[in-house]
């Protein structure tokens, strides 16, 4: 059975958002809400989730008097991760808002068995009902792409994050954490990217695309991302999801389906 992917050409992160969930989500049936954005490093986007992206997901989740938490963990190589998370944009949000937002970085950790792998990762995502990831869709420089799959990289304390890039194939590192870690629903930001690399401390070059995306099924929008991101980024303009190693990983593992429908919500 083909996935269905909502995808729009807009600009109008807020009203995405808000039509995408009443249709896909409604009221969870859950007791606590765990929000994963992307928080690489210090900057802000496109380098990290947008402010309106996730005020908006918290505006809607909020009247439903949930437990709810955002949560991340920046790159192994960003700096002090508290201090990050601490003056981050989105705190500003969070604290806007009155939810909390946590470094998972610094908090506790659990072992879990992903395949041929043992994964040190945050012991957070066990701990709720209801899982919304909130990647923005760029370039990466080892990946090809990063989006909805290597956004549950995040969950990984940093020795592993370390060890994965340099020790162990991150590429099937991230199809195997996505076999443990499985978010309810995904609203990927691209309405701007980055070319080149995935942060501008890197070097990243920030591009124009106008799109928001969302869906249950994180192969998919990765597929779809892929199709995008080939009109700003020439290295990519040739590839297919089977040349991208973890989106390849993740088909062969069974995360998700290649076979999507495409809906707009006009």
């Amino acid at each position: 059975m083909a996935s269905v992917v909502w995808l729009q050409e807009t600009c109008h992160r807020e009203h995405f958002i808000q039509r995408v969930l009443e249709n896909e989500v409604g009221e969870p049936n859950a007791k606590s809400i765990l929000i994963k954005p992307n928080i690489v490093c210090p900057e802000g986007y496109p380098s990290t989730t947008h402010q309106a992206t996730l005020r908006s997901v918290l505006q809607y989740f909020l009247p439903y008097e949930k437990e709810i938490l955002v949560a991340d963990g920046p790159a192994f190589d960003a700096g002090d991760s508290k201090e990050i998370i601490q003056s981050h944009a989105l705190k500003v949000v969070c604290d806007e808002l009155g939810v909390e937002l946590v470094d998972l970085s610094s908090g506790e950790f659990t072992t879990v068995r992903a395949g041929d792998y043992d994964l040190e990762m945050s012991s957070i995502p066990f701990e709720f009902d209801f899982l919304v990831s909130l990647p923005v869709l760029k370039s990466h420089f080892v990946c090809d792409l990063t989006g909805a799959l290597k956004n549950q990289f995040g969950f990984l304390s940093p020795k592993q994050k370390r060890d994965a890039h340099f020790h162990k194939d991150v590429h099937r590192v991230i199809a195997e954490l996505n076999t443990i870690i499985k978010p309810h629903f995904y609203i990927v930001d691209a309405v701007e990217t980055l070319v080149g690399v995935q942060e501008v401390r890197h070097g990243g070059k920030p591009r124009a695309l106008g799109y928001m995306l969302a869906s249950r099924d994180p192969l998919s929008l990765d597929i779809v991302g892929l199709e995008l991101l080939k009109k700003v980024e020439p290295r990519l303009q040739t590839k297919s999801y089977v040349d991208i190693a973890h989106l390849k990983h993740a088909k062969g593992l069974g995360i998700g389906q290649t076979s999507y429908t495409i809906r707009n919500l006009d």
